[in-house]
């Protein structure tokens, strides 16, 4: 954990994994994902884990194309009366379009007054403070929550956290739990192989080294996202993540049953021998 408190955030695509997660003490804040939970559904959820004790946001879909923006068009009265705590954006075009609705302009108010969160995931790559004062010019806003890269280092992260944290970014998130995707993309694998059938799956596919890979559509927005192998695990590396300046740490469920949600997020679940990765923190890419 950071030296600062830093709180527990998770974020969930199946039903049984929220359920877990509001039976645990430690999240504060439950991401419901756009692309897996119905918007039909966004009021009942809210008022769910609100009455749970706990703070509900809603995670944006990874590509935001045209589908998406009328997607949320026909469900605008559930995106901006169910009571959302917190909004995780994924891509410039979901923050662009967020932007222009002027049913949102009371969530956008709160969001100044410090009522909301506006977060960007780490897939919207700021990887230095300019990026962030570059996103504030574009978007007007100076109140929005930043998530670390995925590709750094934790040398890397200590200095980009210290650096966003000079140019008056108040509220960080470092992902230490989650399979990350190796690849999104229109073309879907399930479609493929199968022909559309609008029906959301995961599928197992096997590289040209022979590892199995999780691939997963998501079919209100019609994308398809390959998941590594084996999950990143970082929060357990209590030390190496003392030096990252982060309020929050994220644990991302993809196709985790409940049980193994309750173990991770209590710390309790036993990895096999090679069952895990680091990833890039104590290498990074660049």
């Amino acid at each position: 954990m950071s030296l600062e408190k830093v709180c527990c955030r998770v974020s969930v695509e199946e039903d049984e994994q929220l359920q877990a997660a509001l039976l645990m003490e430690a999240p504060e804040l439950i991401y419901i994902d756009a692309a897996s939970f119905p918007a039909g559904d966004y009021g009942r959820l809210s008022d769910l884990v609100h009455e749970h004790g706990k703070r509900i946001g809603l995670r944006l879909p990874a590509i935001f194309r045209k589908r998406a923006g009328e997607y949320f068009d026909a469900h605008m009265a559930e995106l901006s009366e169910a009571g959302f705590d917190s909004i995780l954006v994924r891509s410039l075009e979901g923050l662009s379009y967020l932007r222009e609705q002027e049913r949102l302009h009371e969530f956008f108010e709160e969001l100044s007054e410090g009522k909301k969160e506006l977060i960007l995931d780490h897939n919207v790559y700021v990887f230095n403070a300019l990026t962030m004062e570059a996103l504030m010019e574009i978007t007007g806003l100076s109140c929005f929550g930043l998530s670390l890269p995925l590709e750094l280092s934790d040398k890397e992260l200590k200095a980009l956290s210290e650096k966003l944290f000079k140019a008056g970014c108040s509220h960080t998130e470092l992902t230490v739990y989650e399979r990350a995707p190796m690849m999104v993309s229109a073309q879907c694998v399930h479609s493929l192989y199968a022909g559309c059938d609008r029906r959301p799956s995961s599928e197992g596919i096997t590289d040209r080294t022979g590892r199995r890979l999780i691939s997963k559509n998501y079919c209100d927005f019609c994308y398809n996202v390959i998941y590594n192998s084996v999950p990143t695990v970082l929060y357990d590396l209590g030390r190496e993540l003392s030096g990252i300046r982060h309020q929050a740490e994220r644990f991302e469920f993809t196709t985790e049953s409940a049980e193994e949600v309750r173990e991770i997020l209590s710390a309790s679940y036993h990895f096999p021998e090679n069952g895990f990765t680091r990833a890039w923190f104590r290498k990074g890419t660049m």
